[in-house]
Order: structure tokens, then C-alpha cells, then sequence
């Protein structure tokens, strides 16, 4: 897959460009540091290379290109990592750097999956999400995602509450 580029909604010049590439065991440090941003309970390099190891996994990785001219390096933005089986597909994880959020970086993500799973023959793509993460459930449900159910207690918080998952589901 060669890098694919889709505009994050700015500006529209060269910093403002969305790249994403195959997420791979040798980009899991940045995937694992991108994921210690986004969640208590963070996977580390060897989790993320384990679950991309899995039959029917596959990630994609969201970075700005840095500034040659002034040498400036490229920035991760986010990730997703999948896994299919047969005519389904589940978001295992998927993340976008604090900084980065509200830019199009969740989209491009979301659009390139699908349009991956489309290809191969995937019909369904399911999730799981915190009922107080609001800013994901608004971007699953701008991408078609629905509520199909609940598991109640979930998700652990550090400070010991635990916080109902949404199951959603979208038909592609």
C-alpha cells in the first residue's frame, strides 16, 4: 500500500497533509507512545506487535509530514488497528494524538479501513467505546456507526469506577 493522502480540512498546504501507511512492527514504538496519549490502560510495542501478528490483522498509521526546510520531523497523529474474520471486521484500538484531534485524522482513518475491508469482502465493522468518551462516539456515529449494545462495568478508571462500553456496528 503506498501512502495515501487526504486533506485534514486546514489550510491545505504540505503541513495540513494527513499521510497514512501500513501500521507495522517496525513503526510499534510510535503506535504504543500515540496510544499512552489516548488511554489509561496503553498497550505497549510488544501487545501491538503480537496483535498485528494475528491472522486477518492490520493496522494504518496517520502522521504529518515534517518541514524539510527547516528540518523539522514527521509528526504521528494516530492509529488504527484491526482485525478481520471472514465477512467482519473490529476495531481492536484506534487513537489520535491530543494535539491532533478535531483535524480529520479519526475520518481518514475510519476511511481507509473501510475502504480496505470493502475490498476484501467485509460487510460489518464492530467497535467497543467508554460511554464518557464523547468525542469518539460523535466521530462513530458521523461514520455511520449505531449502538447494537451494552457491557455494563467495562472499562476500569484509574480512580476505580468502572464506565459502561458501547457496542457499535456499521454495515458497509
Amino acid at each position: 500500500m503506498s501512502p495515501a493522502k487526504s486533506n485534514d480540512g486546514s489550510s491545505g498546504s504540505d503541513a495540513s497533509q494527513i499521510v497514512l501507511v501500513p501500521l507495522t512492527a517496525a513503526f510499534a514504538t510510535v503506535a504504543s507512545a500515540l496510544h499512552a496519549e489516548g488511554f489509561d490502560d496503553a498497550w505497549g510495542e510488544d501487545a501491538i506487535i503480537r496483535l498485528l501478528d494475528v491472522p486477518g490483522a492490520f493496522g494504518i498509521l496517520a502522521y504529518r509530514p515534517g518541514d524539510q526546510a527547516k528540518n523539522a520531523k514527521d509528526q504521528p497523529l494516530g492509529f488504527v488497528l484491526m482485525q478481520t474474520v471472514l465477512d467482519e471486521a473490529e476495531i481492536n484500538t484506534i487513537t489520535v494524538a491530543p494535539d491532533a484531534r478535531r483535524m480529520g485524522v479519526g475520518r481518514a482513518l475510519l476511511d481507509a479501513v473501510k475502504d480496505r475491508l470493502v475490498a476484501a469482502g467485509v460487510t460489518r465493522i464492530l467497535l467497543e467505546v467508554a460511554v464518557d468518551n464523547d468525542g469518539a462516539i460523535a466521530l462513530y456515529r458521523q461514520n455511520g456507526f449505531a449502538e447494537i449494545g451494552r457491557r455494563k462495568g467495562y472499562y476500569a478508571r484509574p480512580d476505580g469506577r468502572k464506565v459502561d462500553a458501547l457496542v457499535l456496528e456499521r454495515l458497509i
